[in-house]
């Protein structure tokens, strides 16, 4: 058993941080790339992740490298992970070139270590991994204090005959333009809306 890593992306990214990869921390077994291209749908994207879990041993674990959360990439692989149950699939977003190195290292590092522990670990390393120079431009950490309870609850009244009984809205605006065209609706939004 070993940890399988797939590099996600909209278009050639995944490939062009696969090589970055391995020019700083050498060619790497059991790892796959599947880019999402233009010209493809998501069942094309999905045969990808297919065909790149297919490469690997059927006891591997799999950690998803993807570019961003509720893209294309990330929902298909979600689809791959609620069809396989039966398969340790772990998700994160946000590839970059420090999350993939330390990917490379956690599994090099601790060979018999599991997907989370591994996820775990390139969490905690990779979230700082934003930096700016001069350093003055950095921001400073924010300290957020607990809101007051009693400041939690909205102030003024509801209009009559927009919330039902039970305390749901009693309708729901779909605004689908280019720019929510994507899985983000499709996966994201039908679940907690429910359209008919």
């Amino acid at each position: 058993m070993g940890i399988g890593i797939i590099i996600a992306s909209h278009g050639k990214f995944a490939e062009g941080i696969h090589q970055s990869g391995s020019m700083i921390f050498g060619e790497q077994e059991k790892v796959q790339v599947v880019t999402f291209m233009p010209n493809e749908g998501p069942d094309d994207l999905y045969g990808h992740f297919q065909d790149a879990v297919a490469k690997f041993e059927a006891d591997d674990e799999i950690l998803v490298l993807a570019d961003l959360w509720s893209g294309s990439p990330f929902n298909q692989a979600s689809r791959l992970m609620e069809e396989n149950p039966e398969r340790k699939i772990v998700i994160m977003t946000g590839l970059n070139l420090p999350m993939l190195i330390q990917a490379y290292t956690e599994r090099m590092m601790a060979a018999d270590a599991g997907v989370e522990a591994v996820v775990a670990n390139i969490y905690k390393e990779t979230k700082e991994g934003v930096k700016i120079l001069p350093q003055d431009l950095t921001p400073e950490q924010e300290t957020t204090s607990p809101v007051p309870a009693e400041a939690s609850v909205p102030k003024g009244s509801i209009p009559e005959g927009t919330v039902l009984g039970d305390g749901k809205i009693d309708y729901v605006l779909a605004r689908v333009d280019t720019r929510l065209l994507h899985g983000q609706v499709a996966t994201g939004w039908t679940h907690s809306t429910n359209p008919n």
